[in-house]
């Protein structure tokens, strides 16, 4: 089935509420993570855990159920991360298998969270304007596009963020350590 605007912005299925259910549930439980120990993860993550649940308990009004959808295939770059995480405690930074990780999850991230994230954020702010602005229409609250919007866009900000301080982390852990130096001396 081919879905207009209007599917895509008042649209639900059961099938699609249970996946933003489980995503619901898993962001719940990051946000609690997040905020008990803000000083490992950082006000960015907090960030990130506040805007993934709201995202996903807007769903289940229904809005925009679609992307909200779309939005958790973000998280196919996270095993690689976790990976990532594990190789690093387990001893193994700088290996072959954490430099294929890491090509993996610059990938994946990339892929997922910026080149296909940011074409769901266009299409998503394209389909609420016109929810916005088509008279008629089932009305839009104007405090529910601009959470959505809000979230989705603090989410790709940080996306885009995180993935230069990922390429700059997977070059750091494979510099030789006369090229460490020599960019040290540089900057004096």
């Amino acid at each position: 089935m081919r879905m207009g605007w209007k599917e895509r912005v008042w649209g639900y299925t059961g099938a699609g509420g249970m996946v933003q259910g489980f995503a619901a549930g898993y962001f719940a439980w990051d946000l609690l993570a997040t905020i008990q120990d803000i000083d490992v993860h950082g006000w960015g993550a907090l960030a990130h855990a506040a805007s993934a649940l709201t995202v996903s308990m807007i769903g289940f009004r229904p809005f925009v159920n679609y992307y909200g959808l779309n939005f958790i295939l973000y998280e196919l770059s996270t095993p690689f991360l976790n990976i990532h995480w594990w190789l690093d405690k387990l001893g193994m930074t700088g290996s072959t298998l954490q430099l294929v990780n890491g090509i993996a999850l610059l990938a994946t991230f990339g892929g997922s969270r910026l080149i296909w994230g940011i074409y769901q954020n266009y299409g998503m702010y394209t389909d609420i304007w016109r929810a916005l602005h088509t008279p008629g229409e089932l009305p839009v609250p104007p405090w529910l596009a601009i959470a959505y919007i809000a979230s989705t866009t603090a989410l790709s900000a940080l996306n885009v963020y995180w993935f230069g301080e990922m390429i700059r982390a997977v070059v750091k852990r494979f510099e030789k350590p006369s090229e460490i130096k020599d960019k040290q001396e540089k900057r004096k």
